[in-house]
């Protein structure tokens, strides 16, 4: 007699958990080395949690030991933050380079609407120039390519290309020609409309001979497959070399670090960093008759700065006035070059009687840069587990947006946890939402705001595309103290 499946009556199916994303570890710190290690099978990069190791794979006279000892000497450092280190050498048989400069943001192409269109560069030192594009024909891709690479540019020795969507490409200028002597520097157009401003470009580049790998193009090549967040160097970079570099890290989710042992650097290249508004890179000075000890300082500070656990409570930090395991003050410091430190957004080491960094905010201050970035990928991926670990769908319902915007609630409320923000007064005009009041409200209560575009006024287009309606997230930063005045009335 044959026997019924109960699946006629109870039927169950098992379902394992979607996977979602981890965090970004935000205190990985890199060195990217032109140092060759002694292993032949090396690999593209190696992980290290001390700096024993670093010395069986460099050698205990390497720079990249050296700079490892200080990333490790720090307390904290980040392996507190739950960090490590991971060194990327240089490619030591790197083809020629182009001179290329990489757009800043993403542009709709279809923006590019002057008819007057010109491009001031310096190519191959050549001596600047207005270079008339004109007209863009923005009917597709390929038209705009067709635009930009017209037969002016062309003679010009550059090339323009285009990465990404039609509503959201990154333009690339690049000259035709390779090697050292390839070079652009963008100035200011005289006559017609500038197109590097629609185009996001600016800044210069030099190209590169066959052999050792730029340093950006180390940066390229391993930004997308390994996760680091901080990047320090084994030398101090040329200026073009690091405006160039700056520039690029500028369009990441990380920070470098340079230290320069050179006092006109303040008002040289580390000014025209401040003043390009590349706040990804901090600028940090430690004066000497060489660059290692700048090169230790920038070691040290970067695993210093790169500590903070952000799922800890109260762990936000700043750097003014901590200290550099390893590291003296600075005695060739003096008021005169603190004053310029200060206004070019430069850090310093000097001696208050004990050694003490003296941070600047002029290029903004290292912990603003660090937690924004922060808070920036934590809701990102807080945003996209969200959406890739439901098992059925998220309606486009106020219901299915209240649910996604509970993911970035979490995260705004562990960044007033660990004092990233706290709750205060709102004092922007800006506002969000359909009452201004409970926008006040929230940031006074919580610190943060969070207002989504109601569904019933979404546009159909958008709609159609399963997009969810704008959210707006408005962010109170409890800000840090970093000095004092004070007043004393003594009577008789």
């Amino acid at each position: 007699m044959s026997k019924i499946s109960i699946d006629n009556v109870v039927r169950v199916s098992l379902l394992s958990a979607l996977k979602g994303l981890g965090n970004v570890n935000t205190s990985a710190l890199a060195i990217i080395t032109d140092e060759v290690p002694i292993s032949g099978n090396y690999g593209v990069s190696r992980t290290y949690l001390d700096p024993i190791t670093v010395s069986d794979d460099f050698g205990s006279n390497s720079e990249t030991f050296r700079l490892a000892l200080k990333i490790f000497g720090q307390s904290p450092n980040i392996i507190t933050g739950g960090g490590y280190l991971v060194i990327i050498p240089r490619s030591q048989t790197a083809t020629a380079k182009t001179a290329s400069i990489l757009g800043s943001d993403f542009i709709n192409l279809a923006n590019l609407t002057a008819t007057d269109y010109s491009i001031n560069a310096n190519v191959d030192g050549g001596g600047a120039s207005d270079i008339v594009i004109g007209t863009i024909d923005t009917t597709d891709i390929s038209t705009v390519l067709t635009s930009l690479n017209n037969t002016a540019i062309t003679n010009a020795g550059l090339v323009f290309s285009i990465s990404g969507e039609y509503a959201s490409a990154k333009i690339t200028l690049s000259t035709t020609a390779t090697g050292i002597t390839a070079s652009i520097v963008i100035a200011t157009v005289e006559t017609g409309t500038d197109i590097t401003t629609d185009l996001k470009i600016s800044g210069s580049a030099t190209g590169a001979d066959a052999g050792v790998e730029r340093i950006k193009d180390a940066i390229l090549r391993t930004a997308g497959a390994i996760n680091y967040f901080g990047i320090v160097f084994n030398e101090k970079m040329a200026d073009a070399t690091l405006i160039e570099t700056a520039s690029l890290v500028q369009t990441l989710d990380k920070i470098m670090f340079v230290g320069s042992n050179l006092q006109a650097d303040i008002e040289g290249v580390f000014k025209t960093i401040k003043d390009s508004g590349l706040t990804h890179t901090r600028c940090l000075l430690y004066t000497g008759n060489d660059s290692s000890n700048a090169l230790d300082f920038a070691s040290g500070y970067a695993s210093r700065a790169l500590s903070t656990n952000f799922q800890g409570s109260n762990t936000a930090q700043t750097m003014h006035l901590k200290e550099i395991v390893g590291l003296v003050a600075d005695e060739n410091l003096n008021q005169t070059v603190l004053d310029l430190a200060k206004s070019n957004g430069v850090d310093v080491y000097a001696d208050f009687g004990v050694p003490k960094l003296f941070t600047s905010g002029a290029n903004s201050y290292f912990d603003q840069v660090y937690n924004r970035l922060a808070l920036k990928v934590y809701l990102q991926i807080a945003g996209f587990n969200f959406l890739a670990t439901v098992q059925t769908k998220i309606p486009q319902t106020e219901e299915g947006m209240n649910a996604l915007k509970s993911a970035y609630r979490n995260i705004c409320s562990q960044f007033i946890i660990n004092n990233v923000g706290s709750a205060g007064k709102w004092n922007s005009p800006i506002t969000y939402g359909t009452s201004p009041e409970d926008h006040i409200r929230n940031i006074k209560e919580q610190g943060y705001f969070i207002y989504s575009q109601p569904i019933s006024q979404q546009n159909q287009t958008e709609r159609d595309a399963r997009k969810a309606p704008l959210i707006q997230i408005a962010f109170k930063e409890s800000g840090a103290i970093h000095s004092s005045d004070v007043t004393i009335f003594v009577e008789a």
